[in-house]
């Protein structure tokens, strides 16, 4: 039993559970349809498909490693991070990506142990706001924007 009660598979697993959620609700779209490559759940089914991939093959990894397996550390620092995952992707689609992914960075760095403040605040807003200049303005993909500017 222990081997299945650690924290590597259990965060396996929730990544498992998490992609083929996001990957059945592409599913569900009105605009969506399965055989068609100009579909806007497209790309997003190929990235899908290689996360569950990815994710079976660190699961059954994290199953068979035996060497160092250790009990869950915290369960505080998975429900912190497991319900901040959850108001996150509720809320970034009303309120932008990057306010959303500068707060979640500052719930959940300190949750996993980093806690430098420069680091935390460099991280939680240089990583959002790389990836709204790429996806925004280089590549054209906007991501979700803030209803207080169209900046991010």
């Amino acid at each position: 039993m222990q081997r299945f009660a650690n924290e590597r598979v259990i965060v396996q697993l929730a990544l498992l559970l998490v992609a083929v959620a996001l990957y059945a609700s592409t599913f569900g779209q009105s605009f969506s349809s399965s055989d068609l490559a100009q579909s806007p759940m497209f790309f997003p089914r190929i990235v899908l498909t290689l996360w569950i991939g990815l994710s079976l093959i660190a699961l059954v990894q994290a199953v068979r490693t035996q060497a160092d397996v250790a009990p869950i550390a915290s369960w505080t620092r998975i429900a912190v991070v497991l319900i901040s995952a959850l108001i996150y992707t509720n809320v970034i689609g009303s309120e932008g990506f990057f306010l959303p992914s500068v707060v979640f960075a500052l719930i959940c760095l300190p949750a996993f142990g980093i806690r430098k403040p420069f680091i935390v605040a460099a991280f939680a807003l240089l990583v959002p706001g790389v990836l709204v200049a790429l996806f925004n303005h280089s590549l054209g993909m906007p991501l979700p924007t803030s209803r207080f500017t169209y900046m991010f």
